[in-house]
């Protein structure tokens, strides 16, 4: 039986010329089949077509977040929630909450928390200590720091003795006692003697996360998580028809022999779930001050950052994926860290172009105006965050001074020719891709009154839902079936409260999503 509908009375706008403005469109069995207006596509009401009548609403492809971390979501809710919280003393009153009903022994697991709102100082062991004799470990909110209490320090094997690993750090304090922060590769390490969630409960985080996005109008994702066994719950859900959202899942380093073993190639897959790039980290990051920089970071003479991957090392790896087929996407923050990944990956232009890959650089957030032309040059994608422009400006201009007038430089990449993809980073920001638009086209948060970062940078509302929708569809490969409204693609769609094209740029961060639609389906609808 043909599953046949139509939505009517909408105001779309379809990243595509060719149907720009239209007021209707005609879905079947999930695909768009017919694009005009009211007067053309309503008499197929009578022809037992389903009505889905638009109200007139602003209506726009469904929005694909490029880089966002789906199974790390879905426990984030679950698990003690630090973000924002903006004194040291409320964090342990939130930690002191958390530990007063968990059982001996067992882990407090958390995020989020940012030194930077406290001062300068990174926090202490013995903090934790006084809190709980559990062991306790608490990731940062920019994901590259984990703060554990002594318990935790002596399951992981950490003392005195111990040396940094390559690409990480052991803080230690001047008597050389580690002091329970632990930066990079260091606390990756770390995390692998860490009790892991079962099979069943990382369905269900996936399944709790997807049900959020859908919420927010998101319909893809580019997946940044590095879990073993992703693969397979993906691939298990997309058989059984549960997953909704197109996810684009990216290779950990420590997968790519096994992914090549197993013959997989960037895109290869369904229309749910397809192979992403090999994901490789550069540098740190901002808000830990171990983005990989030239100069050192203001108010220090030593500190450059953290290099996790040399030159070398991601030349290495970047030739050896893509002689297999597997394209790349290399986390880089700090201008050092770009310009090595920009140079590694530009080596091997001739063999992922004529392999049809589309290699990656992942944040992008600081440049030196003379590197921003290689992202065209060796046609490498910028997939960026706008809501961390907004989020880091104050540190930026802390830690960066003046470096920072090409700190997340969204318009001049496009000035430049680059290909722009638009995510949120999410849990480490809010997945919302409409506070993503309101950062790319106001610089700033919606609750300020100052004026924009560095405004020469901002977006228009149609640049910013281009890079949420066709260049997020184009990094993630899946722009041969959505990214825009256009006959034969399927049926993605996101209903708005308001017209984000119309109203003043301050209010688009008041708009809401009234309705996801996915393969002509409604998954989420605010109304239910």
């Amino acid at each position: 039986m043909t599953d046949k509908s139509i939505f009517i009375n909408g105001h779309f706008h379809t990243c595509d010329p060719k149907t720009e403005g239209a007021q209707a469109i005609v879905v079947e069995n999930g695909c768009i089949t017919q694009i005009g207006d009211n007067i053309s596509i309503k008499p197929l009401a009578k022809s037992g077509y389903a009505v889905v009548d638009l109200k007139k609403k602003c209506v726009v492809p469904g929005l694909i977040d490029a880089h966002l971390h789906l199974l790390s979501l879905g426990r984030s809710f679950k698990r003690v929630n630090l973000d924002g919280i903006a004194s040291l003393d409320k964090v342990k009153k939130t930690l002191n909450k958390a530990v007063v009903d968990l059982p001996a022994n067992r882990w407090l697991i958390g995020r989020g928390w940012n030194k930077n709102l406290w001062g300068d100082d990174f926090p202490h062991k013995g903090i934790l200590d006084e809190i709980t004799k559990n062991p306790v470990a608490l990731r940062s909110k920019d994901g590259h720091l984990l703060w554990v209490n002594s318990t935790a320090l002596k399951i992981f094997g950490i003392d005195a003795n111990s040396t940094d690993p390559p690409g990480g750090v052991i803080m230690k304090d001047s008597d050389g006692i580690p002091t329970g922060i632990l930066q990079e590769e260091a606390a990756e390490i770390a995390d692998i003697k860490i009790p892991k969630p079962s099979r069943k409960e990382n369905f269900q985080s996936v399944k709790d996360a997807q049900m959020h996005l859908l919420k927010l109008g998101i319909t893809g994702v580019g997946d940044c998580d590095g879990e073993a066994n992703l693969f397979s719950i993906y691939n298990e859900l997309d058989k059984k028809d549960q997953l909704l959202l197109r996810v684009f899942s990216m290779i950990p380093r420590d997968g790519l022999q096994g992914a090549v073993d197993s013959k997989l190639k960037t895109g290869m897959g369904s229309e749910h779930f397809r192979i992403g790039c090999l994901k490789l980290f550069a540098d740190g990051a901002l808000g830990s001050q171990t983005a990989f920089m030239f100069k050192p970071y203001k108010g220090s003479k030593s500190n450059y950052g953290v290099e996790n991957l040399g030159c070398r090392e991601i030349e290495r790896l970047v030739k050896y994926a893509t002689g297999n087929g597997i394209s790349v996407a290399i986390h880089a923050i700090g201008d050092r860290a770009n310009f090595q990944a920009l140079f590694s990956i530009g080596k091997y232009l001739s063999t992922y172009k004529k392999r049809g890959l589309r290699p990656r650089v992942e944040h992008a957030q600081l440049l030196r105006k003379s590197d921003i032309n290689l992202f065209k040059a060796y046609n490498i994608i910028a997939s960026v965050q706008p809501i961390h422009a907004t989020s880091d400006r104050d540190v930026a201009d802390k830690y960066w001074g003046a470096r920072s007038r090409y700190a997340y430089p969204f318009k001049t990449f496009l000035k430049l020719g680059a290909k722009l993809a638009f995510g949120s980073d999410a849990p480490i920001e809010t997945a919302n891709p409409i506070a993503g638009i309101h950062a790319a086209v106001t610089r700033k948060r919606s609750s300020e009154k100052r004026a924009g970062w560095y405004p020469e940078e901002r977006l228009t509302p149609s640049q910013a839902i281009e890079a949420y929708t066709r260049g997020s569809s184009y990094a993630c490969c899946y722009d041969d079936i959505c990214g825009s409204i256009s006959i034969g693609k399927r049926a993605d769609l996101v209903i708005l409260s308001d017209d984000i094209f119309e109203i003043r740029p301050d209010k688009i961060a008041q708009a809401e999503v009234l309705m996801t639609v996915i393969d002509g389906k409604i998954a989420y609808s605010q109304s239910d």
